[in-house]
C-alpha cells in the first residue's frame, strides 16, 4: 500500500461536546494526513457553542451526527463506527491533533502485526513532553496500594509513558487517539454503552485481549493532546464519572468480592481526602482558591457516595436512560 493511499484506509470518528476552536484544529490535522472530509465523522453530544456551525462553514463535507443531548462517549463512538468505512477506524478526541505521519505509522503496524486489533498513539503536550498513553487494567491491588509503590514494585506493568521507538504490546491504551481494525469488530463488538465516560476503551482493550487479539502502543503515531479539556471544565463531575465507571468495570470484569470491597473502599477514600484537604484549607484560612475548590470537590464526591450514587450526578446535559437505552 503506497503512502499516498494511507488516508483512504481510515475513517475518523470525533466526538464533540462544545469543542470550540479545538474541533477545527483537530479536523484540519486529519485532513493533512490525506483523509477525505467525507471520511471524517463528527458525533456531536448536544453542543451549545458554535463549533458545528463553524465546521459546516469552514470545512464542508464532513459527516455530522447530532445528538440532542450528551449521550456519552461510548454511545457516540458507536454511532460513528456504524458509519465508518475502510480498513481502520480512528477514534480521536476533539482536543487532539495528529502529527505528520501518524496514520502511516498506524497502518504500517497493523500491516506488520495481523493479530493486532487495537492500537494507541503517543500523546504529547504542546511543548513535546510525553503524556500518559497506556494504562494497566484496573485491579483491587491498584486501588489498595499507592501508585508510587506499585511503580516501584512493578515498574513495567504500571508505567504510563514509554520512551521507546518501536510498537509494544500493552494491556490497554488511552482513548484520546485509538485505532481499531474494522475487520475485527464483528467478533470484538462495539464499546460498552454502560460506560458514560472513562474506561470504555479500557474494557474494549481487555475484551480484545481475551478474544486472542493484541493491543499495541505505537510511539511513531504522534499526537498533540490538550488532555481532558472537557473534563477539566467539570473537574468534580468528571471524578464522579470516573468512579462510576470504575465500579461498572469491577462489577462486570472482576470477582464479585472485589466489587464489594471497591464499593466500600471508594467512599472511605473520598472521605479521607475530604477531611485531609479540609485540614489543609483551614491551616491556610482557606485563602487559596484552588485548595478551596479541591476541598469542596472531595466533599461533593463523598456526598454522592453517601446518597447512594445518584445517576443524575456527574457530567452535565446527559440523555435520559430508560431500560438500559439512551432516550
Amino acid at each position: 500500500m503506497s503512502t499516498e493511499n494511507t488516508g483512504l484506509r481510515f475513517s475518523v470518528v470525533i466526538v464533540n461536546y462544545n469543542g470550540g476552536a479545538m474541533l477545527g484544529d483537530c479536523i484540519r490535522s486529519v485532513l493533512r494526513e490525506d483523509v477525505r472530509a467525507a471520511q471524517i465523522i463528527i458525533v456531536d453530544n448536544g453542543s451549545q457553542d458554535d463549533s458545528l456551525a463553524t465546521i459546516e462553514r469552514d470545512i464542508p463535507g464532513t459527516m455530522i451526527i447530532r445528538n440532542p443531548c450528551n449521550a456519552g462517549f461510548a454511545r457516540a463512538v458507536n454511532q460513528g463506527l456504524a458509519q465508518a468505512q475502510g480498513d481502520f477506524a480512528l477514534l480521536l478526541n476533539n482536543d487532539a491533533q495528529l502529527q505528520p505521519g501518524a496514520l502511516r505509522a498506524f497502518a504500517d503496524t497493523f500491516d506488520q502485526i495481523p493479530e493486532m486489533a487495537i492500537a494507541g498513539g503517543q500523546l504529547h503536550y504542546a511543548d513535546g513532553r510525553l503524556q500518559n498513553a497506556i494504562a494497566p487494567l484496573p485491579t483491587l491491588t491498584a486501588e489498595l496500594l499507592p501508585r508510587a509503590l506499585l511503580k516501584w514494585i512493578l515498574p513495567h506493568r504500571f508505567q504510563s509513558k514509554m520512551a521507546t521507538g518501536i510498537p509494544v504490546a500493552v494491556e490497554s491504551v488511552i482513548g484520546a487517539c485509538l485505532t481499531v481494525r474494522r475487520s475485527t469488530l464483528p467478533q470484538l463488538g462495539l464499546l460498552d454503552e454502560d460506560y458514560f465516560f472513562f474506561l470504555e476503551e479500557t474494557e474494549w482493550c481487555q475484551r480484545a485481549r481475551r478474544l486472542g487479539f493484541q493491543v499495541y502502543h505505537v510511539p511513531a503515531a504522534r499526537v498533540l493532546h490538550a488532555q481532558g479539556q472537557t473534563a477539566n471544565r467539570f473537574r468534580t463531575a468528571a471524578r464522579i464519572e470516573f468512579q462510576r465507571s470504575k465500579l461498572i468495570f469491577f462489577k462486570k470484569s472482576r470477582p464479585f468480592t472485589s466489587y464489594l470491597v471497591l464499593t466500600a473502599l471508594l467512599p472511605i477514600k473520598s472521605l479521607i481526602n475530604a477531611l485531609s484537604n479540609t485540614l489543609l484549607c483551614l491551616l491556610t484560612a482557606c485563602t487559596n482558591a484552588r485548595q478551596r475548590a479541591k476541598t469542596l470537590g472531595y466533599w461533593h464526591i463523598t456526598l454522592w457516595h453517601m446518597l447512594g450514587r445518584p445517576a443524575s450526578w456527574g457530567l452535565p446535559g446527559k440523555c435520559l436512560r430508560e431500560k438500559g437505552r439512551v432516550q
